[in-house]
């Protein structure tokens, strides 16, 4: 019914008109003294001859309309698709349309280059600035002992460095990981084991206890990535928790548990801490938090087909669980 009322909008001008026109007609025909059965019946004969056009052009109406609305039921509708104009205000509107498409077309075809060029390049210095970075490392190693205090100061700088280089390509990597995904079986201990060791630099200059419950578990999962999801929790860990803490790791009911006894996260904030560019309160308060960070590891348990989730308390510390329910994988 309501395109039948839409009809009638779209065409009140002409039913105005007819119905004045009926109006002068039977005033005229009466003034004329005509018959009123001749007037009557010559009034039914106009009536159904615009009953009976203005049905096929409401058929015609509808099919347009419901053309239109297929077309918009598709994500990437051809131009071609489009219904034949019926007039000249119509084709003016469908030349409008093509062209529209056209500009658009040559938009997302120049940004797909200009995006493509510029991760490009990005991904070339990220790999060329790890060269001075590894040499950097290999000068401070030699050194030993000799660098003291400053040099273990700036091997954990140089640390953090690489980090903000590896998440920032992961960043990159993560937004079409699906070409990239290699599922296998994967030891999860073994796993967790390579990460602490990664960061094992920062536990001990943090002098932050790690009390890992070995989980004797398997996940069918990609071991790069959920690596790196690993590496970004316990990172988070370390950053938000103060010398002399503690991060435990454990398992319940094929969920990994990753708590640490940090600053915690504001209960208005934590429903929003795996947005993208969300810092919160805390965050703000610590200019490390890019907001970064926790969206990465949604968007890789995303593409994994798990879950992630965090729960916490101000000032008690929070817990990042990562659901490898096997019910999850698809």
């Amino acid at each position: 019914m309501r395109i039948l009322g839409d009809y009638l909008r779209y065409h009140k001008k002409a039913i105005l008109l007819f119905f004045v026109c009926v109006c002068i007609f039977s005033t005229v025909f009466f003034l004329s003294r005509i018959p009123l059965d001749a007037v009557l019946y010559g009034g039914l004969l106009c009536l159904i001859a615009a009953g009976v056009i203005a049905a096929y052009d409401f058929r015609k109406y509808a099919v347009q309309h419901r053309q239109l609305q297929r077309l918009t039921e598709v994500i990437d509708a051809q131009i071609e698709d489009l219904p034949e104009p019926g007039n000249q205000i119509d084709e003016d509107y469908t030349e409008i349309i093509k062209e529209l498409h056209r500009q658009k077309r040559m938009s997302e075809s120049r940004a797909y280059v200009e995006k493509k060029e510029l991760i490009d390049y990005f991904t070339l210095w990220a790999h060329q600035i790890k060269t001075p970075i590894s040499a950097m490392g290999l000068l401070l190693q030699k050194k030993g002992a000799q660098a003291g205090e400053d040099g273990r100061q700036m091997s954990m700088e140089l640390f953090n460095i690489e980090e903000y280089v590896d998440t920032a390509m992961s960043w990159v990597r993560a937004r079409d990981i699906s070409s990239d995904l290699m599922f296998e079986q994967v030891e999860l201990d073994a796993l967790i084991a390579r990460v602490l060791k990664k960061y094992a630099a920062l536990f001990i200059g943090r002098k932050i206890r790690v009390d890992f419950q070995k989980t004797g578990y398997t996940a069918a999962t990609d071991e790069k990535w959920l690596f790196i999801v690993l590496g970004q929790i316990l990172s988070n860990s370390l950053k938000y928790t103060p010398p002399g803490g503690s991060i435990f790791i454990w398992m319940e009911e094929e969920q990994l548990f990753i708590r640490d006894t940090g600053i915690g996260i504001r209960a208005e904030d934590l429903p929003r801490v795996f947005e993208k560019g969300f810092t919160g309160e805390n965050g703000r308060q610590y200019s490390k938090s890019t907001g970064q960070g926790l969206y990465l590891c949604r968007l890789i348990m995303e593409k994994l087909s798990y879950g992630i989730r965090a729960e916490s308390e101000e000032g008690k510390g929070t817990v990042v669980i990562l659901d490898l329910r096997r019910e999850n994988f698809s």
